[in-house]
């Protein structure tokens, strides 16, 4: 790259056209191949258009060199879904022996522009395999991991990320992959209840409770004991207390017993739901809530399953009513939804 001052040393260009740059003079770019009658050509910058057209020539060539590496950068930071540059990259940076620790504070420099681009994230689950392979300290403890200085480094970025956005749907998917990589179930527990206790509202963090409390195994793998099942309970309803129409609480709790122990929605969590309903501090918030009445439909449901024809009777009945006081009163917008519903439990009683 060549930079041009103005008399007083001030910039008037950071660069030339790569066309008039001594570097890039034994190469010759490839331009893009639109085919011949193009029906919808994308408008590129001039500049994009030639970077790109050069890029495509070091790639054919496979070169192998600095110069190459940087324009990957150049790339990346002009269009961060450039998938392609990405991965050459990446092969640069092995076939180089470049440093990743400074590749990944690049990364970090450029993730402010591009903090919802999926291939920055993907190269930088990459980088971190490459940094620290998760086989290195399989025996570690937990406490012991999370002081190693690649996974604390990454745990703190992606943190801040969350802590400027924390809905960010990249940032928790990297954050999973870090946390089953190298297996800091205990730590990222205590993490996301900090996030949960920040806002209640986030749905992210309540998904990523789910994500550690079964350690992202399979419904089939995952045993959720009495004892685990009733502090989970206890501590959604402690939630729900707090914002009584904040939907979280109740999809986490009633998604959870549904999918690892149904019988705990009807034994432990209705009684516990049902205390909160009579509770005059609580009642009217948390009855005036579709998801309250939502949840009656669902462990109701529930419970009918593990009941024969001639016993279910009663439970299909309060099921119908709370699709009726969803349909009518809680959740009208949604009314032929809750009007299904009931037609689908009048269908299974019979």
């Amino acid at each position: 790259m060549v930079r041009i001052v103005d008399d007083d040393g001030n910039d008037e260009c950071s660069s030339l056209p790569m066309s008039q740059q001594e570097e890039w003079s034994d190469v010759v770019p490839i331009p893009q191949d639109d085919g011949k009658n193009p029906v919808c050509p994308i408008l590129y910058t001039d500049e994009y258009r030639e970077m790109t057209d050069y890029f495509r020539a070091v790639m054919a060539a496979g070169e192998v060199s600095q110069r190459a590496f940087e324009l990957t950068g150049r790339v990346i930071d002009a269009n961060a879904a450039h998938y392609t540059a990405w991965v050459y990259r990446k092969k640069l940076i092995l076939d180089l022996g470049l440093d990743i620790s400074e590749e990944l504070s690049w990364v970090s420099e450029i993730s402010g522009r591009h903090i919802k681009n999926y291939q920055l994230w993907h190269h930088r689950g990459a980088l971190l395999a490459l940094l620290l392979d998760p086989k290195d300290v399989e025996h570690e403890s937990q406490d012991q991991k999370v002081q190693n200085p690649a996974i604390r480094n990454e745990l703190q970025f992606v943190g801040e990320v969350i802590d400027n956005d924390s809905k960010n749907f990249h940032a928790w998917s990297h954050r999973q992959l870090v946390v089953r990589s190298y297996g800091i179930w205990d730590q990222e527990m205590a993490y996301v209840e900090t996030q949960i206790n920040q806002d209640v509202r986030n749905n992210s963090a309540w998904n990523q409770r789910y994500f550690v409390l079964t350690a992202n195994q399979s419904a089939d793998e995952f045993v959720l004991s009495e004892e685990v099942a009733d502090r989970e309970i206890g501590y959604a309803v402690e939630k729900i207390k707090l914002a009584p129409n904040n939907e979280s609480p109740w999809s986490y709790v009633i998604g959870l017993l549904t999918r690892h122990a149904p019988a705990m929605l009807y034994e432990r969590l209705l009684p516990s739901i049902s205390e909160l309903a009579a509770d005059k501090d609580y009642a009217l918030a948390v009855t005036s809530t579709p998801f309250y009445w939502s949840a009656l439909v669902d462990i109701y449901e529930e419970q009918a399953k593990a009941l024969s024809v001639d016993e279910r009777g009663d439970v299909d009945a309060f099921a119908r009513e709370a699709c009726d006081s969803l349909a009518e009163k809680y959740d009208p917008i949604r009314a032929k939804y809750w009007k299904y519903r009931k037609q689908a439990l009048q269908t299974t009683a019979n």
